[in-house]
């Protein structure tokens, strides 16, 4: 049963999406967003969509005690997973910036307290091992992680982020991204060229 949020967070997902591909965070067809409608209802990006043009009526809506339609996106596991296990988390952003996937090559994670903000945002991140993309064990460790922080970087696939809302997790991506960043330009600041 559609409810009268479901049109506006349809329009969030969408904006969000723009946003994510404006600022290239995501390129193309990669990536993913998605929301809770209330304890049963998700909406998820489509597989295969790029979010930078998406319409509100691309986007799938899945019940969270079932499983996915196949044209939910890739990463629809993940989503689900999170969503199950935990009830708090009310939108999730699945992105791959290009300075953290930089860093993470690098074996290496974003220090929230390279800002005197970034704490406040984002209290931890956690380390997921690099595990097949769209698998049932990615879906499993990204819950666990996401679980214990807001934050959960897989190295070679970029990072999923949970918020509050869509606009939290997108700031946390955002905020993740600006952090790699700062600690690559300090790494860079004595390497010769």
């Amino acid at each position: 049963m559609e409810t009268w949020t479901e049109p506006l967070r349809r329009a969030e997902l969408v904006a969000a999406g723009a946003t994510l591909s404006r600022r290239g965070l995501i390129r193309g067809r990669e990536g993913n967003l998605s929301c809770r409608l209330d304890a049963h209802f998700v909406l998820l990006t489509p597989r295969g969509a790029d979010k930078g043009r998406l319409a509100a009526s691309d986007l799938v809506r899945c019940r969270l005690d079932e499983p996915p339609p196949h044209h939910a996106s890739t990463e629809a596991l993940a989503h689900l997973a999170t969503y199950r296990r935990c009830p708090e988390a009310r939108a999730l952003v699945h992105a791959h910036p290009p300075a953290l996937l930089a860093l993470t090559s690098r074996g290496q994670l974003p220090d929230p307290a390279l800002l005197d903000e970034g704490p406040a945002l984002v209290p931890r991140i956690e380390n997921v091992a690099p595990l097949p993309p769209g698998s049932e064990r990615l879906a499993e460790a990204c819950a666990e992680a996401l679980a214990r922080a807001p934050v959960a970087v897989v190295r070679r696939h970029g990072v999923f982020c949970s918020g509050a809302d869509i606009w939290q997790a997108l700031e946390r991506v955002e905020l993740v991204e600006l952090l790699a960043g700062i600690a690559l330009a300090d790494a860079w600041k004595g390497a010769e060229i």
